[in-house]
């Protein structure tokens, strides 16, 4: 007796197999399991191992013996997930037996056991609240994923901000720059041609993966480096930095002053921070869509200049720089030009 499931995918077996195995090592990762693909893979959490790959077959089979009882350690259940064709692309059917020798050999404890852990939150994550947060982490908030990591790559509709925080920054070779929420890296790219240093801190793994492939060859050379992190919590020491940035991620972040106190924390004496926001006329638009919008907070200017002040900058200031020049300069379609104006951004300039 057991569990299975389905899922019916676009997808060719190849692509399914490996989009579920690096989706599986992410997602098992974030909730404190490690996964390591591969016919001798195994699954640990805290360094005990818990399931071992027995067959391996790129495409069509991924086989482990599961012992989920630590306390029961001659307890195994099996684990099967296979990729057979289906008739627009691949059937991906996950298996697990032997739980009911776990759980209780009673229908009820097994049916409990289902209907908790498995039956409950997979209609949660279907519903309005997990389905959206889901979506918002996945595009915005956490980006991961092949969709996030092409978009994040070249954030053509992003370019236009770094350019007005470029011009405003005006980084020089002696300058060391701080990004918080770096994203895939772009940012950091075009800084780095200034001929200054860098580091940067991102809360998704893939998006610091990514963004260590982009600026490769500034991390071989000494010139920056780059952390999974929270912006509550910068892992860098007192007064490190001459300017910090923050572009198009204000609005996510749970505890904004403690983040603000944290750049300024790091930031030497007349360090200068430029933090982009989008503003609240965007929510609803393209660029602030649903179910994004709703999980954004939307700032109003004087809000953003009484944060900083309370976060021990001096002198700050909000400016709705006009973007349009530098959106067609990027090459924005035409039919979004209008969402780059001088309503949408919001500037916040502040100098420690």
């Amino acid at each position: 007796m057991g569990v299975k499931t389905q899922a019916d995918l676009k997808l060719d077996s190849a692509s399914a197999f490996e989009g579920l195995v690096d989706e599986l090592s992410l997602a098992l990762s974030r909730l404190g399991t490690h996964f390591a693909p591969g016919p001798a893979g195994r699954v640990t959490e805290g360094g005990v191992e818990v399931g071992r790959v027995v067959s391996w077959q790129p495409d069509k089979l991924i086989a482990l013996e599961w012992h989920p009882a630590n306390w029961q350690p001659d307890a195994m259940a099996k684990v099967e997930l296979r990729f057979e064709p289906a008739a627009e692309g691949t059937r991906i059917t996950l298996e697990l037996e032997n739980m009911e020798k776990l759980v209780g050999e009673s229908g009820s404890e097994l049916l409990g056991w289902f209907t908790s852990q498995v039956a409950a939150p997979l209609l949660r994550a279907a519903g309005p609240c997990g389905l959206g947060d889901w979506i918002t982490d996945r595009r915005a908030r956490r980006p991961s994923g092949p969709q996030a990591r092409q978009t994040y790559r070249d954030p053509l509709f992003h370019r236009p901000n770094f350019k007005v925080i470029l011009k405003t920054l005006a980084l020089k070779p002696d300058d060391y720059l701080l990004e918080v929420g770096s994203g895939g890296g772009a940012f950091l790219e075009e800084a780095l041609k200034s001929g200054c240093k860098a580091a940067a801190i991102d809360h998704s793994p893939d998006m610091v993966r990514l963004a260590r492939e982009v600026n490769r060859d500034a991390i071989l050379a000494g010139r920056l480096e780059i952390r999974e992190g929270n912006a509550g919590s910068l892992p860098f020491r007192d007064g490190t930095f001459t300017c910090a940035v923050m572009t198009g991620v204000f609005g996510f972040i749970s505890e904004p002053l403690k983040a603000l106190s944290e750049i300024a924390r790091v930031l030497a004496p007349k360090g200068r921070l430029a933090l982009f926001a989008g503003s609240k006329e965007l929510r609803g638009t393209p660029a602030a869509p649903e179910p994004m919008a709703s999980r954004l907070r939307f700032y109003e200017d004087a809000e953003l200049e009484q944060m900083a002040r309370q976060a021990g900058f001096t002198g700050s200031r909000v400016e709705r720089p006009d973007f349009g020049p530098y959106a067609r300069e990027v090459g924005v379609p035409l039919e979004a030009l209008g969402l780059f104006g001088t309503r949408y951004g919001q500037l916040l300039l502040a100098r420690k």
